[in-house]
């Protein structure tokens, strides 16, 4: 038992990078997608999320309803996943999402997602600023309204 509470303390304890730090991940064709690949000067979202999740099908669905404000900003869909189920479950709670130029779907298939960004559970959403710095995280799929009201906000003030 104290085993278990040594081992999961530091999970528990973790905080959310600070910035985007250097990733791998791969578009649902196989295609690497690094930082590199990320648009510069634009504001970033990277949900992070499970498709049997119950919460991650929550924040997806808000997300998604709310995508006419998400237009400003890179979108970064991040799992674990297989490719079928993640194509079943962005159809059937992100359906928004699909075959937007904003939004990218990408599979951690090497496992960097975890030990690089820091999530502490899923779902778990990230707003960098245009500058690849962390403005929000939220892990509770009842304020993303409230994130997205944030990027709003900063994409408004930007164009002013």
């Amino acid at each position: 038992m104290l085993l278990l509470l040594y081992v999961s303390k530091p999970v528990i304890a973790q905080t959310p990078a600070p910035e985007v730090p250097d990733f791998t991940f791969f578009k649902l064709d196989g295609t690497p997608f690094s930082t590199k690949n990320m648009i510069a000067g634009k504001p970033s979202v990277f949900s992070f999320f499970d498709v049997t999740c119950s919460h991650c099908q929550t924040t997806m669905k808000t997300l998604s309803g709310r995508y006419e404000d998400l237009k400003m900003a890179s979108v970064y869909l991040v799992t674990l996943d297989r490719k079928d189920v993640v194509l079943k479950f962005i159809d059937k709670y992100g359906k928004a999402f699909l075959n937007k130029p904003n939004v990218v779907i990408l599979q951690d298939l090497n496992y960097q997602f975890i030990p690089r960004f820091k999530p502490v559970k899923y779902p778990s959403v990230f707003l960098y600023g245009k500058d690849n710095r962390l403005i929000v995280y939220e892990k509770d799929e009842k304020k993303m309204s409230d994130l997205v009201k944030m990027l709003k906000n900063i994409t408004s003030e930007k164009s002013k």
